[in-house]
């Protein structure tokens, strides 16, 4: 039975391949240092068994063996998940030519040795080798502690955020109950008060549900709920939904679509939350008296939605950080609404799960039109 060898930490295991096993001790007297252990196989069947066993930093494979030769050994090598980012340094003596070498090559090599070996250029090579396979390695260690870090800190957030969803609403909700309910016994004091109050906690309240979906979305926890849905009708409502915030503006919302359905497999949920941000965008960036654009086009397979305003545009600069988390364009609400800096990146991550594509057309002083597409 083959056991794993045990090696010293920080030690790399060269994996010496050759049917002559006076080559395979010129080689390891070669490179020999104390940072370095060689393991030597006589035959492409043993390599395959110790680089499928053992954590393996470099092969050095003779090409011309019985049985299975080197481009073998390479192929198969690099068609496992284990073993598939070994570097591996062919040791030949067949020939230089670049047909030859280009198959090696092509075969997942990344270096010939050409016998007879010259000490000099056999020792720079496998240092070059081995730093960078030292290197690789820390890397992928620093991306798995970052991935861990970055679990943790969704957690915490979704946790947070979630703790804080319920006393937010309850804040909303009992100001508005209050407003409604005894407002002609207040003050315009306290009733300033009170819709300061109301105000703060709605932008709270979605600042809160917006970063539960940050949360959801890089946890991996964002699962779509796929069936066939009437893009118009989906659309429709959500501009229905809309249109008591655009009429505070006085901004008129108009819907142009070229047939009464137009249909996609989509979440229907997650395209709503993607339409209403952009509509409630368009209206919060508009000056008053302006009119928001929404359209519907189909093009063969695709569908491509639209949300067009004749606004302050977005500077040519910042147009790139739009779909990024935290980040604000310059440009600033015309009512004073208030923005998370969260919407865009959460409406970017769901058309790309439905393996879409967002994008945006805008020229300063003329306006802004975002489009997305759907398969």
């Amino acid at each position: 039975m083959n056991f794993k060898q045990p090696v010293q930490p920080g030690k790399h295991r060269i994996l010496i391949v050759d049917d002559r096993p006076e080559n395979l001790f010129t080689l390891e007297n070669m490179l020999q240092e104390e940072d370095r252990v060689f393991i030597k196989a006589t035959s492409g069947k043993e390599a395959l068994q110790i680089a499928f066993r053992d954590d393996i930093s470099l092969i050095l494979l003779d090409v011309q063996m019985p049985a299975m030769d080197g481009f073998e050994v390479a192929q198969l090598l690099k068609s496992t998940t284990r073993t598939k980012k070994i570097p591996i340094v062919f040791v030949t003596a067949i020939s230089k030519e670049n047909k030859y070498v280009l198959k090696g090559l092509e075969g997942g090599a990344v270096d010939y040795l050409f016998k007879p070996l010259d000490l000099h250029i056999t020792r720079a090579k496998v240092n070059t080798l081995l730093q960078f396979y030292r290197q690789h390695q820390e890397l992928e260690m620093k991306n798995i502690e970052l991935a861990a870090l970055n679990d943790q800190k969704n957690y915490f957030l979704g946790m947070a955020a979630h703790d804080l969803r319920n006393p937010l609403g309850n804040i909303q909700t009992f100001s508005d109950f209050i407003l409604e309910e005894a407002g002609d016994t207040l003050s315009d004091t306290h009733k300033e008060y009170l819709s300061i109050i109301r105000k703060s906690s709605s932008f709270m309240l979605s600042m809160v549900n917006n970063l539960l979906d940050v949360s959801k979305i890089e946890s991996g926890m964002l699962e779509l709920h796929l069936e066939q849905t009437n893009l118009v009708e989906l659309v429709r409502n959500n501009i229905n939904l809309n249109k008591s915030i655009s009429k505070k503006k006085n901004i008129d919302l108009v819907f142009s679509f070229p047939v009464e359905s137009v249909e996609a497999r989509v979440d229907k949920t997650q395209i709503e939350q993607v339409l209403n941000n952009l509509i409630t965008n368009a209206i919060k960036f508009s000056n008053n008296g302006t009119v928001i654009e929404v359209g519907i086009e189909k093009e063969k397979e695709t569908v491509v939605l639209s949300v067009k305003d004749h606004g302050q545009g977005i500077p040519p600069g910042e147009v790139e950080n739009l779909f990024t988390p935290f980040r604000k364009t310059s440009v600033l609400s015309t009512d004073g609404e208030k923005s998370t800096g969260l919407g865009l990146a959460i409406v970017k991550k769901i058309i790309d799960a439905h393996n879409g594509r967002i994008w945006v057309i805008s020229e300063v002083g003329k306006g802004s039109e975002f489009r997305f597409s759907l398969s």
